[in-house]
């Protein structure tokens, strides 16, 4: 039944496509007929124009204007070619210096009247070549021309009707063709749905409906469709595939039983190991940390006894650091990482299930006794591995995959509470080693510097004893006596400032007020030019990092560099601020490292990093120095360019 079905709509598709093909052949051939047609009129109608313009030119002629004879010429010469190949065929002019190929004439009405319009020309060219030989004797024949150029005006657009009439006709009978065509196409295509509705479409209509009943899984009515033999065997496929639904709904009811029971089994394992990962991650002691990784990786996987080692920093030593259950190993026992079940422990990205006579012998920190079936987990930092973790049991085969899974997300859990724990440890020693530096550049900008000033005048006054001079002495003492009490009040002030928060006034206040303070107390010109349409923007505690940096080397300026002049510039360039200190001293080689005792630099550098800045140092000898902090400006990027700032 198909393969006629097949066939019949075949035969209708070969007919439509020979329809529609026949159809757009005449169309062409008609839309060429047309070009050649509008052609033809074109030039016929021109024919009247050169009647015309060879009338205009012999009248011009005879009037006395001998330049008309060449126009004339070329006009008598055009009208002449033109027609003989609307006659015959062939080439006419055809606008400027162009060419038309024409078909020669087949309708014999169109022929008599071109035949008739040449019989007329002949004589009128014999008028126009008259006139052209004696322009000045030929006056008699003006009104012969006149009356024969009308004539011949009459016999053209008769011609160019009669060619206007045949092209009509032919669009009318194309026209007519793609009628009967297009109806043809149409019958052609009713037909074909029709055998396609009755052969196809209701019986799969049918099968249709029996999907989507399968679909809806109602699935105890049979499946029956009328139609060819082939739609029948279809529709039996339906039908067993039915039945195969039916029985394997039972199946999946079965299997969704047990893997609820699963799922419910995991969801517990998996909540148990959530709240031992909470737990784990809460410590932050190391050594608490990892006993409870031991005793919680035992529990949560039924096994015997459960160990823990870490690997030491040259990866040499994996080294037992706790134990859970009842076993003889002791804590601190060391195993080489070059053995072979530490090597493969170590390498592997996942848990190892290990028997007796497996993995190289097993995990080696476990008794032999609960080697009969254990579990082995590498600790991982990223590509970093800091230890192992062990399971085991003295019953045979008492670990699944599950279990080693189940260890791996232990394992990692532990290894991120491990890091954790060593990341506050660290960041306690680190506090209090940025404490102490705090504490150190507090008493360096403080006290230490009150000190050497005074150091420095005590010099002055034993020198002007020396020299007999008392009064100078006396003076100097009665300065010392002042600074002693200065630096009594700087002590208390900065013990006051270690003790709060740092004042909340901008940083062009508190450095101009840093700058006022320094400079009393040293023999310099100060300087102080800051941008005021860009003050660098920053926390109190940053501005106090800031000021200290400036004092520092402005006493440095004072007392090593021996400056008159020192000028102090700030402001900000793109997403950095900036504070330099420049002065005209002797200056130095900055090449060279800082000597031994002189922590000046050390101190302003760490000062520097602590708000994430840096120190430029530009100096030579004799040529002064310059020393410039740069630092990001607050809620901007961590990176920045340092462009050079003239001053």
């Amino acid at each position: 039944m198909l393969q006629r079905l097949q066939v019949q709509l075949v035969i209708l598709l070969t007919t439509f496509v020979l329809l529609v093909g026949v159809s757009a052949s005449l169309t062409f051939w008609g839309l060429q007929t047309q070009q050649q047609d509008a052609l033809v009129i074109n030039l016929a109608g021109r024919q009247r124009m050169l009647i015309q313009q060879m009338t205009r030119l012999a009248l011009q002629l005879q009037g006395g204007d001998e330049s008309a004879l060449g126009e004339l010429r070329e006009s008598e010469r055009m009208f002449g070619e033109t027609l003989s190949a609307l006659q015959n065929g062939g080439e006419a002019p055809y606008l400027e210096e162009g060419i038309a190929s024409l078909p020669a004439t087949r309708d014999p009405q169109i022929l008599a009247a071109l035949q008739d319009m040449e019989s007329n020309w002949l004589q009128y060219r014999s008028m126009l070549g008259t006139i052209a030989a004696s322009p000045s004797e030929s006056g008699l024949l003006q009104d012969d021309l006149g009356i024969q150029s009308k004539i011949l005006v009459q016999k053209t657009d008769a011609v160019v009707r009669l060619y206007e009439a045949a092209s009509i006709a032919k669009v009318n009978r194309l026209r007519l063709i793609q009628f009967v065509f297009l109806i043809s196409a149409l019958a052609l295509l009713a037909v074909g749905a029709w055998i396609t509705r009755r052969s196809l479409l209701k019986p799969l209509l049918a099968l249709g409906v029996a999907a989507k009943r399968l679909g809806k899984n109602q699935l105890d009515g049979a499946v029956q469709v009328q139609g060819p033999e082939e739609m029948r065997v279809l529709s039996q496929a339906f039908d067993d595939m039915r039945l195969s639904l039916q029985s394997a709904r039972v199946e999946l009811i079965q299997w969704n039983a047990e893997l609820e029971q699963r799922v419910a089994q995991r969801t517990q394992e998996l909540e148990t190991l959530n709240q031992v990962s909470r737990e784990i991650s809460s410590r932050l002691d190391i050594q608490q940390v990892l006993n409870s990784v031991t005793e919680k990786a035992r529990i949560l996987l039924g096994g015997e006894v459960a160990s823990l080692c870490l690997v030491d920093e040259n990866q040499h030593w994996l080294k037992l650091q706790a134990l859970s259950g009842p076993q003889h190993a002791i804590v601190g026992k060391v195993m080489p990482t070059d053995e072979q079940f530490a090597l493969a422990v170590l390498a592997s990205d996942h848990t190892m299930i290990c028997g007796s006579e497996s993995c190289n012998g097993g995990c080696r920190m476990l008794s032999d006794e609960y080697r009969a079936s254990h579990l082995a987990a590498p600790l991982r930092i990223g590509d970093r591995v800091i230890g192992a973790l062990c399971v085991g049991s003295p019953a045979q085969n008492q670990f699944a995959n599950e279990s080693a899974e189940m260890l791996t997300k232990l394992a990692n859990v532990a290894a991120i509470a491990l890091e954790n724990a060593r990341l506050f440890a660290q960041a306690e020693r680190v506090a209090t080693l940025e404490e102490r530096r705090r504490v150190a550049a507090e008493m360096h900008d403080g006290l230490g510097q009150t000190l050497s000033y005074l150091g420095l005048m005590t010099d002055q006054v034993v020198e002007f004893l020396s020299n007999g001079k008392k009064g100078a002495a006396l003076d100097h003492l009665g300065k010392t006596r002042e600074t002693i009490n200065k630096a009594t009040s700087d002590v208390r002030r900065a013990i006051n400032r270690l003790m709060e928060e740092p004042p909340s006034q901008d940083l062009y206040t508190r450095l101009r007020a840093a700058l006022d303070e320094i400079a009393s107390q040293h023999d310099f010109e100060l300087v102080w030019q800051p941008e005021p349409d860009s003050a660098p923007q920053c926390s109190p505690a940053t501005a106090e990092q800031v000021i200290n940096i400036v004092r520092e080397a402005l006493i440095n300026s004072a007392r090593h560099a021996q400056a008159r002049k020192v000028s102090v510039f700030a402001g900000r360039r793109g997403e950095e601020n900036f504070v330099a200190v420049e002065d005209n001293g002797r200056g130095f080689d900055s090449s060279q490292p800082a000597p031994n005792g002189h922590f000046g630099l050390q101190i302003m550098n760490a000062r520097a990093e602590h708000i994430r800045g840096r120190i430029e140092i530009r100096s030579a000898p004799e040529r002064g120095a310059r020393v410039t902090l740069w630092w990001k400006a607050e809620g901007r990027g961590e990176h920045g360019t340092s462009p050079r700032i003239d001053g």
